[in-house]
């Protein structure tokens, strides 16, 4: 993959959030909360360690904590007009890293209207920025330290929506990155939210996937 002057948006839910980088109100790390999560600025979260990495540049990051990708969620959908905020001062993302759906899952948002709005994300991003490629990230669930082989109806719940999304990916052109398939788990606060470590380990997931699929 070209990493020069390639411009990199994020899209997700509270996972993928800081303050000052995502939109204001809609964060669940920050500065004032490092004490607690382990994640003091922007360097430390797991999107702006696989940007830096790839030698890419952040552009924007439209991630909200709630957020679903399906409209019959809690705070449902990236709408259109939300995929125009990718563009920042008449610059376009090149690259999207798209990682989504655990409130899905968690919200039981039926499994058809979560791959169709899926797809419809694809498609819309595709029809927005043609140019750029959108990685797709599977969906890993997080594992408090102590509480080892805890949640495996959550884990064994989430199997359908990843499934979900190899499929949506494939059919809309997507860019696959199945941390899944590597049957690993990270360091989290409360099983969904990565501490410190668990950034760190994210961010490890996504780029060893990316690499065994030959992006990176």
């Amino acid at each position: 993959m070209d990493h020069r002057e390639k411009y990199f948006s994020v899209l997700g839910d509270s996972i993928s959030t800081f303050q000052g980088y995502s939109p204001w109100g809609a964060d669940h790390y920050g500065p004032d909360l490092a004490a607690t999560t382990g994640v003091a600025c922007a360097e430390d979260t797991w999107w702006m360690k696989v940007i830096q990495a790839l030698g890419g540049t952040f552009l924007s990051n439209l991630s909200i904590s709630g957020n679903t990708i399906c409209t019959a969620g809690k705070m449902g959908g990236f709408p259109p007009n939300r995929i125009r905020q990718l563009t920042v001062e008449g610059r376009q993302p090149q690259r999207v890293l798209l990682y989504a759906g655990l409130n899905d899952v968690m919200f039981y948002v039926p499994l058809e209207a979560f791959q169709a709005e899926y797809r419809l994300l694809l498609v819309r991003l595709r029809q927005a920025y043609p140019q750029a490629q959108v990685f797709c990230g599977t969906l890993l669930l997080g594992e408090v330290e102590g509480t080892q082989g805890s949640l495996r109806g959550v884990l064994q719940r989430m199997e359908p929506y990843n499934a979900a999304i190899r499929e949506a990916a494939a059919q809309e052109g997507g860019l696959l990155v199945d941390l899944a398939a590597q049957s690993t788990r990270y360091l989290a606060l409360d099983a969904f939210h990565p501490t410190g470590v668990g950034m760190d380990q994210l961010a490890t997931c996504w780029l060893r996937a990316m690499e065994a699929a030959g992006y990176a």
